[in-house]
């Protein structure tokens, strides 16, 4: 099955059991539904390959493509590639779990549901898949804006100097001794 669409919705009612494939392309619309969300636009495949069993299944969940967030250095618009595959547990009704399993995402729903939403565990994916620290490389961030933080240092290291070299700092320090 192959959808395009801004959600990841796998159905299960009628869901054989064995392995089934489903394909989902998510794109800016996506993470406008998620509140503070770092990435203004994406271009993105999800591709989710469910084994169902009686009880439970395993949603093997592959993203690949490009997301949009803001630099940090100098704000502009920078493009990363995302490429992430984790495996979620969902177990239907008052199904046991085992916690010491290896499995670090798992999901429990009522047997009764007709459909699982996959959107809060993909961006979830997506958004821990990149990087902690989002600049451009060296020497491609926005001239105006790197002069800017450049002079704006400059400056702030030449005030800090200043002030080392005041001579009411000898001042200051003397009186520091004496109250202590």
């Amino acid at each position: 099955m192959n959808e395009t669409s801004n959600t990841v919705l796998i159905p299960v009612k009628g869901l054989p059991m064995g392995e089934n494939s489903f394909s989902f392309a998510i794109d800016g619309k996506f993470f406008q539904g998620f509140e503070n969300s770092q990435i203004k636009d994406a271009d993105c495949t999800v591709k989710v390959k469910v084994v169902r069993h009686q009880t439970l299944l395993n949603a093997t969940c592959t993203v690949g493509g490009f997301v949009v967030c803001e630099c940090d250095r100098c704000l502009d618009d920078l493009t990363l590639k995302v490429d992430v595959e984790r495996v979620l547990t969902v177990g239907f009704g008052n199904v046991d779990v085992d916690e010491e399993s290896e499995e670090e995402d798992v999901m429990i729903v009522d047997s009764s549901e007709s459909e699982i939403s996959l959107d809060q565990f993909v961006y979830d994916y997506i958004c821990l898949s990149l990087p902690l620290v989002k600049t451009h490389a060296p020497g491609k961030c926005n001239p105006e804006m790197v002069k800017y933080l450049t002079d704006r240092d400059a400056s702030s290291q030449a005030s800090q100097k200043d002030a080392a070299s005041s001579p009411f700092k000898d001042l200051k320090d003397m009186l520091n001794k004496k109250n202590n």
